[in-house]
């Protein structure tokens, strides 16, 4: 009989509790640490855990949902910037499917979202947290459409709802500002979408405006309770779109101050310094997120050396960093992990850039290295003419 009372009385007490109560926006926060830092296991473990100590409550696996979409993102790494920003990457076919096990507790995660704010609200008729979950809910299908699912028409239908959702809590209460976030991205994004789709768009009803969308992101970005920091994150990116640079560059660098462990903000800040044409100071930013990870800094551990040392070498060869370049691809050549083109590219370009600096031995122990590794894209030929020439860039 006990177990009865107890079982029954449970959702009832915790239903009274607030949505947004300082303890579990306490406890939210910190889990949103773990994700901001690239610590995504350890967020999606946060938030499993969370889900049983507010077993009511819509948040924990609506985040847990959001964890495992954005691991997923950078184990393909389609949150680099440039591809980000590419008006058609997401609407090519991924080169990777994401496992169905992950699909089915991201849509499960959601699910369960959407029951316990419905719920919620049935309770508590008109609640603005509830409501703004139910919103919440629906970017984060239309995001996964869009990113996962390639899907543009599915993630704008997703984004619709969202945005009606969460267009109602500000008009109700213009002071919920974590609200203005989805509202602004949709504006944006509408108002955004190329002349040939814009028409059909707004005949099906689908209307935005770039201007209302930064507003209502900035200030998502400056009073939103849980949102702060994903505003400031997409801001930084609408602001490179918009080639609005040093603002984006800001918005870089007060997330990665706030999170030193998130690599690829730290990477963000060099690309966006190269797009602003300041080419000494973005090879100085590239080199310094390639010595922490060689050191192991935590979280740049993580970093996939073997992956991005040669084309971070070519990267920063192409800003006139020579120096930096030729210790990037010496690290390539010897690394046991690197594929063998890249490690006789290395090789091959780390020759030319010696024999810029007169240092000749060192060169040509490179060139013969290049000729022990298969011939790749006609490398053999290339190492034998430096062998019996030195390398001149004028030529």
């Amino acid at each position: 009989m006990l177990g009865v009372v107890l079982a029954t009385s449970l959702p009832v007490a915790a239903s009274a509790e607030k949505l947004r109560s300082p303890e579990y926006k306490a406890a939210s926060l910190q889990g949103n640490t773990h994700l901001y830092r690239l610590e995504h296991d350890k967020s999606i473990a946060f938030f499993s855990e969370l889900e049983k100590d507010y077993p009511y409550h819509p948040g924990p696996p609506l985040a847990r949902s959001i964890a495992i979409w954005f691991r997923e993102l950078v184990a393909r790494d389609d949150l680099d910037l440039g591809r980000f920003i590419s008006p058609g990457y997401f609407t090519r076919p991924a080169d990777v499917e994401m496992s169905v096990e992950d699909k089915q507790v991201f849509f499960d995660g959601i699910r369960r979202s959407q029951e316990n704010a419905t719920r919620y609200l049935e309770q508590h008729p008109g609640d603005f947290d509830a409501r703004y979950y139910l919103g919440a809910c629906q970017s984060a299908l239309g995001v996964f459409a869009f990113t996962i699912e390639r899907s543009f028409r599915k993630a704008l239908k997703y984004g619709k709802e969202s945005y009606r959702i969460q267009r109602a809590i500000v008009d109700e209460n213009p002071d919920f500002y974590d609200a203005y976030m989805t509202v602004g991205t949709y504006e944006y994004v509408v108002g955004n979408l190329p002349w040939y789709v814009k028409w059909i768009a707004t005949l099906a009803g689908y209307h935005g405006s770039e201007v209302r969308g930064f507003e209502y992101l900035t200030r998502a970005a400056t009073k939103g309770p849980f949102v702060k920091d994903d505003a400031r994150l997409l801001l930084m990116v609408m602001y490179v779109r918009e080639n609005e640079n040093a603002y984006a560059l800001e918005m870089a660098g007060q997330l990665h101050h706030k999170y030193p462990e998130n690599y690829l903000l730290h990477i963000n800040k060099a690309q966006i310094l190269e797009r602003m044409g300041k080419r000494a100071e973005a090879a100085k930013t590239y080199a310094a997120v390639a010595r922490r990870a060689v050191n192991k800094i935590p979280n740049y551990q993580n970093l996939p050396l073997d992956k991005i040392r040669y084309p971070l070498a070519q990267r920063l060869l192409a800003l006139g960093s020579q120096d930096e370049a030729l210790d990037q691809f010496r690290g390539a050549a010897e690394a046991p992990g690197t594929p063998d083109r890249e490690r006789a590219l290395s090789h091959l370009r780390a020759g030319e850039i010696l024999d810029t600096m007169g240092r000749r031995e060192e060169a040509t122990a490179h060139y013969r290295r290049v000729q022990e590794l298969p011939d790749y894209d006609g490398t053999h030929g290339t190492a034998a003419g430096y062998l019996r020439h030195p390398y001149d860039r004028e030529q």
